[in-house]
């Protein structure tokens, strides 16, 4: 397959961790050097000061699920790196505000939900572009992780190292991740972490519990659905978040605040600042999709996700020459799930340049 590279494992946390860095070594030292770089551009922060300040962490990770932790250490062991290189990893996203640069990118998505009754033969989907640096299509990976703890089984991709990600569970829940900030950081657990819980739950009501029961270190929506035809949106915002619900069985979000409640006064939404394409992406896949005169398909789906218009910040993105180094992405990858058929169509890098491969859970 012409894919990321692809690994099934199985143990107990410490073990699936181990499995996972001892194979993917090459991957998590080039997701190291993306984030040393990244660190020192966004945030004039040298790894190792970064590494220093990711044990901040430990504590509020420690209270919500310590079995993180050893799957970290077992990363770390298994792929030779320093357990703090590790969980600096998996706080890269509250760690590259350290230096108040908030100003700069920090992905640009666009995900999209069907629920059942607008899915073709009243299939639930869920669909996804993830927009990032394209040099990180380097250091992704695919995992099939069966967990000894009780958990259920998940199809995860993921930057090597990095423990909590864009997945699908065996209990039938399917997750995606779109940037948010405000002009106010926040404090408290890695965004991550709370994605390795969510990946963890049954329903999406639990899943809603997983990751609000703590405050967030950062601004985060989370798309989300399951296999019993529901999707839901959750926009976390501080210590606020709303949950958005599909109208007429459709829900679209890119990198803005939806919900009519976030930001919470005085913040402000600085994701429709960073990404003036946030609109046209949210708004150009909604009409698409709206189009529709019979149920939504996977290949439908697959069709608004190759989108160009507004090209290069386009629903599919290209590396624009023209913009700031800190803003310039790209497509990385694209996932389209059926939620009642538990099949996953996933695509390295554009899809507009690369065909779907099909994967089941």
């Amino acid at each position: 397959m012409n894919q990321f590279p692809f690994l099934e494992i199985e143990g107990t946390p410490y073990e699936i961790g181990y499995q996972q860095g001892a194979h993917f070594k090459e991957q998590v030292q080039n997701n190291i050097r993306c984030y040393q770089a990244m660190f020192q551009d966004y945030s004039n922060l040298k790894w190792e000061r970064a590494k220093e300040l990711s044990r901040r962490f430990l504590p509020v990770i420690e209270e919500y699920n310590a079995d993180y932790l050893e799957e970290m250490r077992g990363v770390a062991e298994g792929s030779g790196f320093d357990f703090e290189d590790i969980l600096a990893l998996n706080c890269r996203s509250e760690l590259v505000f350290v230096g108040n640069e908030l100003d700069k990118a920090d992905g640009g998505c666009t995900s999209i939900g069907i629920s059942s009754d607008a899915g073709s033969g009243h299939h639930a989907y869920l669909a996804h572009n993830w927009d990032w640096k394209t040099s990180q299509r380097d250091s992704m990976i695919m995992m099939k992780i069966h967990q000894k703890n009780g958990k259920p089984t998940i199809f995860m991709v993921t930057e090597a190292g990095i423990i909590g990600k864009t997945g699908f569970n065996s209990a039938g829940i399917c997750l995606y991740l779109n940037a948010l900030s405000t002009n106010e950081a926040s404090t408290g657990l890695p965004l991550h972490m709370a994605m390795r819980g969510i990946l963890d739950c049954e329903t999406l009501a639990e899943a809603i519990t997983a990751a609000t029961r703590m405050n967030l270190g950062c601004c985060a929506n989370f798309m989300l659905g399951h296999r019993n035809g529901e999707c839901i949106d959750l926009e976390i915002e501080n210590e606020e978040f709303d949950v958005l619900y599909p109208k007429d069985g459709i829900l679209v979000h890119t990198n803005h605040f939806v919900s009519p409640r976030l930001p919470k006064y005085p913040r402000k939404d600085m994701g429709k600042v960073k990404f003036a394409d946030t609109f046209v992406r949210l708004g150009r896949a909604d009409k698409l999709l709206r189009q529709k005169e019979t149920g939504i398909s996977e290949k439908e789906l697959m069709e608004v996700l190759k989108d160009h218009v507004e090209y290069p910040c386009s629903i599919c993105r290209h590396d624009n020459p023209k913009a700031d180094p800190g803003l310039r992405m790209g497509t990385v990858f694209s996932m389209v799930v059926d939620l009642t058929e538990r099949r996953i169509w996933f695509c390295k890098g554009n899809p507009c340049e690369t065909e779907y491969e099909e994967y089941s859970l």
